[in-house]
């Protein structure tokens, strides 16, 4: 029997199996200490690398979980009262000092405690900026990738919805494990989490979307923690895994979550209100209120600690429920409870103005409740505890001068790879989910025949062949404009998959970038165009010419992908979609004013002129009118009464013809070869222009909170 270990670029172990007859068997990895260092489980010593990091005497590198400190970690933020207002400060931890270790670690609290905020602080998911105190892993200062090598479960499920339970864990397993390990060997570690998470039923089902019926709440959840597991990540942080689910499903999640803690996984969570069958699974519990720590030891002696401040739990109440009611001011205890009915009794008799002044007080004690609780839990033995097993890890740390630093994103395959991943994602997206790619086919063709039949064969005549042409053009370069609104969804919808997916180190943003545009330009600008453009050409009846024709859809194509790439500059700068379609709407409209078919350029102020090298409409209409109009003759055949006839002479028959070029020449339109292929690079240079500004806005995207 030979065991099989496949390392990631870091050495821990993401793979161990056994092979015996030609099988392979998952191993769990064992820990005699369950995960802690020291026989009592007391934090390990420090020391400058953490032990998580170290490799054993065999040369290979331990798997286990770790063990997170935070010493006087504290957080402030600026906020503004009124918009113009000035910023102050605004204090949302302080001074939090706590031991996280191998096991099931809950932070619990009341809404607006703190409770995300601080599980960001110690996933590393937090900017530097307006943070204090340090957090340490297993003694040590934390990598600068720490972030990448931990799991992260958002509170809302982040997840892509057209695709499968096993497909969705693929795509995880193809961008963090290394491509060191085989595809075999993937598609093993995929199916040992399907069977340890119980989603093997359910494997081959779709996630679900709106319009996708697909699995069950507790089943996603399980997918979302299924993808972060895939690396075998040390630690695993969860934030309100039990967001949205019914009592019963919320209590098999946490089940799930306990059974990886006993197997040497730190689990690190906040839940806001439990029930007591989850409340029991819990190892260690740190109670927060208004950012500061008002109990933090091991769940089971929690009770113990309030009665023995004055807080005495109902026999029947859920514990849970009796902490928030403490922290909030509402104890329980039925001395309380009848000074609180005497009190509503005697406030009935009060007038408004004395009933509002003391609602006011009472807000300001309630205020007070957690701060003073904060300072009995610092005169408590489970302080001095905690306090006396981090004070060594504090004075080492201060030699060493360790500090909270940004945090790199590391990534475990190349670029190519990332995107094959992504784009074979994306196109699977697109095939299952195909309703705005058939709706921009379907609309260009409708499009095409309705022009098509209004502009049939139009005659080259003076007095209608060079206006209907002209009005054709306008209404193309609008159609083409407008049409490319689809493009604000390309990135405003995924926002939230992209921001968690690129933070966690599943792919670059330039791979994500390139995947995206590529995906959308073809299905939903080169398809639609190009078929639109077969169609209109020739019912109109324009210029029969194979060069004209394929120079009449480079243009149309340049115009679809000037008009989108500005849609993907702005949907990639704010994530709200209405405020997008207001920017665009308000771009493509001062566009359509400068293009030079509803006023003249030349007549138009010098101070406001230099608009139109930025018109989409302008360079579409000169691009589409010079190829049809050039060393052409426009003419109307009619009976033309000449007065140099001798008497009794017939009249001669003459025609009025408008040369294509001089049109051109009054339209200040240059259409020799030169002015031709300028109008493509005027559409290029600004497709280019905003593609940079999208790529930019896509990395100023705050990946960490």
């Amino acid at each position: 029997m030979a065991e099989v270990q496949r390392h990631d670029g870091n050495g821990i172990v993401l793979l161990s199996m056994k092979e015996s007859g030609g099988e392979m068997a998952q191993v769990t990895p064992k820990d005699t200490n369950g995960g802690v260092d020291g026989a009592n489980g007391e934090v390990p010593p420090s020391s400058t690398s953490p032990t998580w990091l170290s490799r054993s005497g065999s040369g290979k590198r331990r798997d286990r979980g770790i063990t997170l400190t935070c010493h006087g970690v504290g957080y402030e933020v600026d906020v503004k009262a009124r918009a113009c207002a000035k910023a102050v400060k605004k204090q949302i931890l302080q001074n939090i000092n706590g031991i996280f270790k191998p096991g099931m670690n809950a932070i619990m609290g009341p809404t607006g405690g703190g409770k995300t905020t601080l599980l960001d602080v110690l996933a590393a998911r937090k900017e530097p900026e307006g943070l204090s105190g340090v957090v340490l892993a297993d003694g040590g200062p934390l990598p600068n990738n720490f972030k990448c090598m931990t799991g992260y479960v958002v509170q809302d499920d982040i997840i892509m919805g057209t695709l499968t339970v096993r497909e969705n864990l693929e795509f995880s397993a193809a961008l963090r494990l290394p491509t060191s390990i085989s595809h075999k060997e993937k598609k093993e570690r995929v199916r040992q989490v399907l069977v340890e998470l119980g989603l093997t039923q359910c494997a081959e089902t779709k996630v679900g979307t709106e319009m996708i019926r697909g699995v069950s709440g507790g089943e996603r959840k399980r997918t979302n923690i299924g993808m972060e597991l895939i690396t075998a990540p040390p630690v695993l942080f969860l934030d309100e895994p039990t967001t949205g689910l019914d009592a019963s499903t919320a209590n098999v999640v946490m089940m799930l979550l306990q059974r990886l803690s006993q197997r040497g996984k730190t689990i690190i969570f906040s839940i806001h209100q439990p029930r007591f069958s989850i409340f029991r699974l819990f190892d260690s519990l740190m109670l927060l209120a208004n950012g500061e720590v008002v109990y933090h030891g091991a769940s089971g002696q929690a009770l113990d600690y309030f009665q023995s401040i004055g807080h005495e739990c109902e026999l029947h109440n859920n514990p849970a429920d009796f902490f928030l009611d403490v922290i909030n001011g509402d104890s329980t205890a039925v001395a309380a409870v009848m000074q609180d009915i005497e009190k509503e009794e005697k406030m009935e008799e009060l007038s408004v103005e004395v009933l509002n002044e003391n609602n006011k007080k009472d807000i300001a004690n309630s205020e007070n409740d957690g701060a003073l609780l904060s300072q009995q839990y610092t005169k408590s033995r489970y302080y001095q505890e905690t306090m006396s097993q981090l004070e060594p890890l504090v004075e080492k740390q201060d030699t060493l001068g360790t500090k909270y630093t940004k945090q790199e994103v590391s990534y475990r395959t190349s670029f190519l790879h990332q995107c094959k991943v992504v784009i074979k994602r994306t196109l699977k997206n697109l095939v299952r989910n195909p309703q705005a790619s058939v709706a921009q086919v379907m609309l260009n063709i409708i499009f095409a025949l309705i022009i098509g039949i209004i502009y049939l064969q139009i005659d080259d005549s003076a007095s209608t062949g060079v206006q209907n042409r002209t009005g054709v053009f306008f209404f193309l370069a609008t159609n083409m404009m407008f049409g490319s609104l689809s493009a604000v969804d390309l990135f405003a919808r995924e926002r939230q998959i992209f921001i968690h997916e690129s933070a966690s180190g599943y792919y670059r943003v330039s791979t994500y970038f390139f995947s995206k545009i590529f995906c959308d330009v073809i299905p939903m600008r080169l398809i639609p165009v190009s078929i639109f453009g077969l169609i209109a050409y020739w019912m109109i009846g324009l210029r029969p010419e194979v060069g004209a024709f394929f120079f009449f859809l480079l243009t149309l194509f340049s115009t679809t992908m000037a008009a989108s790439s500005i849609a993907f500059a702005i949907s990639a700068t704010t994530p709200i979609f209405q405020v997008a379609q207001i920017f665009i709407t308000l771009a493509f409209i001062f566009m359509l004013l400068m293009g030079g078919f509803l006023v003249n350029l030349g007549s138009v102020g010098p101070w406001i002129n230099w608009l139109k090298y930025f018109s989409i409409v302008r360079y579409c209409i000169n691009g589409l009118t010079i190829p049809e109009f050039r060393d052409r003759q426009f003419c109307d055949a009619g009976n033309i009464t000449s007065t140099a006839a001798p008497v009794g002479e017939p009249n001669v028959v003459g025609s009025v013809c408008v040369s294509g070029n001089t049109y051109m020449t009054v339209q200040e339109i240059d259409y020799t070869l030169f002015g031709q292929w300028s109008n493509m690079l005027g559409l290029w240079g600004i497709m280019i222009i905003c593609l940079t500004l999208c790529y930019i806005q896509l990395r100023r995207i705050k990946k960490l909170k």
